[in-house]
């Protein structure tokens, strides 16, 4: 068992989603893999959190559904969470529209995903065959830190965090 500390998830910057979605092919598989990405991307949700999605509330919210116990969902509760949606944004500050909850409510189709443990490795092999991808990954390698399917939901959590510091709900003006 090696004793080096596991390099730290990179968080994508939202140019770098944004070149990631343009790069992928215009087809029925490419649009696919783009819904799962910017539904990962705006909600910080994990590969296999984007089979539980649903809409709720006239179709206004997005919701995670609660799931049965056992190893495939270890990684979350079993109790329904309402989702906050943080806008991916282009170059000049402008929120991406994308209408995720009206396209999820349309029943807008995801890629194959396969089972919850599969999921990520299913999103990441489609993406390891691309570029753009591989551009990011080395970038991060020179941060010292790991692309990976997670680092669409590190965009959101540092997004979030950015968001509590402007809004000046941080600990330190306590």
């Amino acid at each position: 068992m090696s004793n080096q500390p596991k390099p730290s998830i990179y968080a994508l910057r939202d140019s770098e989603i944004l070149e990631l979605l343009a790069a992928l092919p215009q087809s029925t598989m490419g649009r696919r893999y783009g819904f799962a990405f910017q539904l990962m991307a705006t909600y910080g949700l994990r590969a296999a959190e984007l089979r539980y999605l649903q809409v709720r509330n006239q179709e206004s919210e997005l919701w995670l559904r609660a799931r049965g116990h056992g190893a495939e969902h270890s990684f979350r509760s079993n109790e329904s969470c309402k989702l906050e949606a943080i806008p991916v944004m282009n170059n000049e500050g402008i929120p991406q529209e994308w209408n995720l909850v009206a396209r999820v409510a349309m029943g807008e189709r995801l890629p194959p995903l396969g089972s919850d443990s599969e999921a990520s490795q299913h999103l990441e092999s489609y993406l390891n065959n691309r570029p753009v991808w591989r551009e990011v990954q080395n970038k991060a390698l020179r941060f010292g830190e790991q692309a990976m399917m997670n680092s669409f939901r590190q965009r959101y959590a540092c997004a979030a965090h950015n968001l509590c510091d402007t809004d000046g709900s941080t600990d330190t003006q306590l």
